[in-house]
Protein backbone atom coordinates (compact mmCIF):
# COMPACT_ATOMS: atom_id res chain seq x y z
CA UNK A 1 0.00 0.00 0.00
CA UNK A 2 1.19 3.80 -0.54
CA UNK A 3 2.25 5.94 2.38
CA UNK A 4 3.22 9.57 3.42
CA UNK A 5 7.22 9.99 3.65
CA UNK A 6 6.50 11.83 6.47
CA UNK A 7 5.83 9.30 8.72
CA UNK A 8 8.07 8.97 11.48
CA UNK A 9 8.00 6.73 14.28
CA UNK A 10 4.85 5.00 12.47
CA UNK A 11 6.17 1.71 15.23
CA UNK A 12 6.94 1.37 18.83
CA UNK A 13 9.38 -1.55 18.11
CA UNK A 14 10.04 -4.86 15.25
CA UNK A 15 7.37 -6.74 17.33
CA UNK A 16 4.89 -3.65 17.51
CA UNK A 17 5.48 -4.01 13.72
CA UNK A 18 5.17 -7.79 13.13
CA UNK A 19 1.59 -7.49 15.24
CA UNK A 20 -0.02 -5.41 12.43
CA UNK A 21 1.46 -6.99 9.63
CA UNK A 22 -0.37 -10.33 11.08
CA UNK A 23 -3.32 -8.59 10.44
CA UNK A 24 -2.79 -8.34 6.86
CA UNK A 25 -1.26 -12.01 6.68
CA UNK A 26 -4.76 -12.91 8.80
CA UNK A 27 -5.68 -15.51 5.78
CA UNK A 28 -2.71 -17.46 6.50
CA UNK A 29 -3.80 -18.19 9.97
CA UNK A 30 -3.31 -21.49 11.43
CA UNK A 31 -2.83 -22.64 7.85
CA UNK A 32 -0.79 -26.32 8.16
CA UNK A 33 0.90 -24.85 4.80
CA UNK A 34 1.96 -21.89 6.16
CA UNK A 35 5.59 -21.44 7.31
CA UNK A 36 7.19 -17.66 8.53
CA UNK A 37 10.98 -17.26 8.04
CA UNK A 38 12.88 -14.33 9.79
CA UNK A 39 15.73 -12.65 7.67
CA UNK A 40 18.40 -12.07 10.62
CA UNK A 41 18.78 -10.21 12.10
CA UNK A 42 15.45 -7.47 12.19
CA UNK A 43 13.33 -9.74 10.72
CA UNK A 44 13.28 -12.66 13.39
CA UNK A 45 12.29 -10.05 15.78
CA UNK A 46 9.17 -9.35 13.50
CA UNK A 47 8.87 -12.51 12.41
CA UNK A 48 8.18 -14.48 15.42
CA UNK A 49 5.23 -12.56 16.29
CA UNK A 50 3.53 -12.89 12.84
CA UNK A 51 3.95 -16.73 13.63
CA UNK A 52 2.96 -16.29 17.34
CA UNK A 53 -0.27 -14.75 16.15
CA UNK A 54 -0.59 -16.89 13.46
CA UNK A 55 -0.38 -19.97 15.00
CA UNK A 56 2.38 -20.91 12.50
CA UNK A 57 6.06 -22.73 12.47
CA UNK A 58 8.65 -20.26 12.78
CA UNK A 59 12.46 -20.27 11.83
CA UNK A 60 15.48 -18.24 10.96
CA UNK A 61 16.72 -17.93 7.22
CA UNK A 62 20.13 -18.64 7.32
CA UNK A 63 21.73 -17.81 3.97
CA UNK A 64 24.80 -16.09 2.73
CA UNK A 65 26.04 -15.03 -0.86
CA UNK A 66 28.63 -16.70 -2.68
CA UNK A 67 31.60 -14.11 -4.07
CA UNK A 68 34.86 -14.05 -6.10
CA UNK A 69 38.12 -14.04 -3.93
CA UNK A 70 39.99 -11.57 -3.58
CA UNK A 71 39.01 -7.56 -3.33
CA UNK A 72 36.85 -7.45 -6.01
CA UNK A 73 33.83 -10.03 -4.49
CA UNK A 74 31.57 -9.84 -7.04
CA UNK A 75 28.26 -11.83 -6.75
CA UNK A 76 28.52 -15.67 -8.10
CA UNK A 77 25.02 -16.59 -6.11
CA UNK A 78 23.97 -17.88 -2.78
CA UNK A 79 23.78 -20.82 -0.60
CA UNK A 80 21.33 -21.65 2.32
CA UNK A 81 21.36 -24.59 5.17
CA UNK A 82 21.87 -27.94 3.55
CA UNK A 83 24.09 -26.81 0.89
CA UNK A 84 21.39 -25.41 -1.25
CA UNK A 85 22.61 -22.81 -3.40
CA UNK A 86 21.67 -20.87 -6.55
CA UNK A 87 24.86 -20.08 -8.97
CA UNK A 88 25.29 -16.67 -11.66
CA UNK A 89 25.99 -19.11 -14.33
CA UNK A 90 26.69 -15.72 -16.96
CA UNK A 91 28.74 -13.98 -14.09
CA UNK A 92 30.72 -17.58 -13.88
CA UNK A 93 31.07 -17.87 -17.68
CA UNK A 94 32.20 -14.08 -17.78
CA UNK A 95 34.57 -14.10 -14.98
CA UNK A 96 36.05 -17.32 -16.94
CA UNK A 97 36.24 -19.09 -13.71
CA UNK A 98 37.20 -22.44 -13.63
CA UNK A 99 34.86 -25.36 -11.55
CA UNK A 100 37.65 -26.01 -8.73
CA UNK A 101 37.50 -21.99 -8.18
CA UNK A 102 33.55 -21.92 -7.92
CA UNK A 103 33.48 -25.23 -5.56
CA UNK A 104 36.09 -23.26 -3.43
CA UNK A 105 34.11 -20.41 -3.16
CA UNK A 106 31.19 -22.75 -2.43
CA UNK A 107 32.92 -24.19 0.12
CA UNK A 108 34.33 -21.41 2.16
CA UNK A 109 31.02 -19.88 2.21
CA UNK A 110 29.22 -23.16 3.62
CA UNK A 111 31.90 -23.61 6.36
CA UNK A 112 31.45 -19.89 7.37
CA UNK A 113 27.26 -20.58 6.83
CA UNK A 114 27.80 -23.61 9.26
CA UNK A 115 29.05 -21.84 11.88
CA UNK A 116 26.30 -19.51 11.65
CA UNK A 117 23.57 -22.15 12.00
CA UNK A 118 25.29 -24.12 15.35
CA UNK A 119 25.47 -20.25 16.73
CA UNK A 120 22.01 -19.22 16.01
CA UNK A 121 19.87 -22.81 15.78
CA UNK A 122 21.75 -24.98 17.62
CA UNK A 123 20.92 -28.41 17.18
CA UNK A 124 17.17 -27.65 15.27
CA UNK A 125 16.86 -28.28 12.10
CA UNK A 126 15.40 -26.16 9.41
CA UNK A 127 12.01 -26.11 8.49
CA UNK A 128 11.22 -28.30 5.41
CA UNK A 129 9.89 -25.47 2.64
CA UNK A 130 9.24 -27.74 0.28
CA UNK A 131 5.23 -27.72 -0.76
CA UNK A 132 4.74 -24.78 1.95
CA UNK A 133 3.65 -21.27 1.47
CA UNK A 134 6.71 -19.07 3.08
CA UNK A 135 6.14 -15.93 4.81
CA UNK A 136 9.51 -14.15 4.25
CA UNK A 137 9.85 -11.46 6.91
CA UNK A 138 12.30 -8.40 7.31
CA UNK A 139 12.93 -5.27 8.98
CA UNK A 140 13.32 -3.50 6.19
CA UNK A 141 17.15 -3.34 6.52
CA UNK A 142 18.18 -6.13 4.59
CA UNK A 143 19.52 -5.33 0.87
CA UNK A 144 16.66 -6.27 -1.39
CA UNK A 145 18.59 -7.92 -3.56
CA UNK A 146 19.97 -10.07 -0.70
CA UNK A 147 15.72 -10.78 -0.02
CA UNK A 148 15.85 -11.44 -3.93
CA UNK A 149 18.35 -14.07 -3.60
CA UNK A 150 16.19 -15.30 -0.81
CA UNK A 151 13.63 -16.29 -3.11
CA UNK A 152 15.42 -17.61 -5.01
CA UNK A 153 16.80 -20.28 -2.63
CA UNK A 154 13.29 -20.80 -1.39
CA UNK A 155 12.24 -21.73 -5.18
CA UNK A 156 14.97 -24.12 -5.36
CA UNK A 157 13.78 -26.02 -2.23
CA UNK A 158 10.17 -26.20 -3.73
CA UNK A 159 8.46 -23.32 -1.73
CA UNK A 160 4.87 -23.76 -3.26
CA UNK A 161 4.55 -19.42 -2.74
CA UNK A 162 6.84 -16.98 -1.38
CA UNK A 163 5.10 -13.88 0.08
CA UNK A 164 7.47 -10.90 1.53
CA UNK A 165 6.50 -9.33 4.60
CA UNK A 166 7.76 -6.19 5.77
CA UNK A 167 6.65 -2.97 7.66
CA UNK A 168 7.66 -0.13 5.94
CA UNK A 169 9.86 0.59 2.64
CA UNK A 170 10.20 2.99 -0.61
CA UNK A 171 7.70 1.69 -3.15
CA UNK A 172 10.44 2.05 -5.93
CA UNK A 173 13.04 -0.09 -3.93
CA UNK A 174 10.03 -3.27 -3.74
CA UNK A 175 9.59 -3.17 -7.39
CA UNK A 176 12.31 -6.45 -7.79
CA UNK A 177 10.83 -7.75 -4.99
CA UNK A 178 7.49 -8.11 -6.98
CA UNK A 179 8.98 -9.53 -9.65
CA UNK A 180 10.06 -12.55 -7.60
CA UNK A 181 7.50 -13.12 -5.11
CA UNK A 182 4.26 -14.17 -4.85
CA UNK A 183 3.16 -11.08 -2.56
CA UNK A 184 4.43 -8.14 -0.94
CA UNK A 185 2.97 -7.00 2.28
CA UNK A 186 3.71 -4.01 3.61
CA UNK A 187 1.92 -1.21 5.84
CA UNK A 188 3.62 1.68 4.07
CA UNK A 189 5.44 2.70 0.94
CA UNK A 190 6.84 5.90 0.98
CA UNK A 191 7.73 7.70 -2.27
CA UNK A 192 11.09 8.41 -0.88
CA UNK A 193 13.39 6.29 0.20
CA UNK A 194 13.81 6.52 4.23
CA UNK A 195 16.48 4.46 6.59
CA UNK A 196 14.26 1.76 8.03
CA UNK A 197 15.08 3.31 11.50
CA UNK A 198 13.35 6.14 11.33
CA UNK A 199 10.14 3.97 11.10
CA UNK A 200 10.38 2.76 14.41
CA UNK A 201 10.51 4.59 18.00
CA UNK A 202 13.29 1.59 19.58
CA UNK A 203 15.37 0.14 16.78
CA UNK A 204 17.78 -1.73 18.85
CA UNK A 205 19.24 -4.07 16.65
CA UNK A 206 18.73 -7.95 18.19
CA UNK A 207 21.87 -9.64 18.82
CA UNK A 208 22.91 -13.02 17.90
CA UNK A 209 22.45 -13.88 21.49
CA UNK A 210 18.92 -12.39 21.33
CA UNK A 211 17.72 -14.25 18.32
CA UNK A 212 19.88 -17.77 19.85
CA UNK A 213 17.18 -17.07 23.12
CA UNK A 214 14.33 -16.79 20.64
CA UNK A 215 15.47 -20.09 18.67
CA UNK A 216 15.84 -22.21 22.32
CA UNK A 217 12.39 -20.62 22.99
CA UNK A 218 10.39 -22.28 19.80
CA UNK A 219 8.97 -25.85 21.06
CA UNK A 220 11.30 -28.80 20.23
CA UNK A 221 8.48 -31.13 18.89
CA UNK A 222 5.81 -29.07 17.55
CA UNK A 223 6.62 -26.42 14.67
CA UNK A 224 3.45 -24.41 15.58
CA UNK A 225 3.97 -21.30 18.51
CA UNK A 226 0.98 -22.20 20.21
Amino acid sequence: MSGNATFINKFGTREDAGRQLAKRLAKFAAAGDTVVLGMPRGGVSVGVEIARLLKLPFDVLLMSRITTPGCGKMPLGAITSGGVRVLNGAMIDRLRLSDREVRDAVLKVAVQLARHEKNYRCKRPPIDVADRNVILTDDGTTDFTIICDAIHLLRRQHAEQVVVAVPAACHHSLCDIRLEADDVVTLAEPSNDFPASRWFEDFTTPSSEDIRGIMESLPQHDESLN
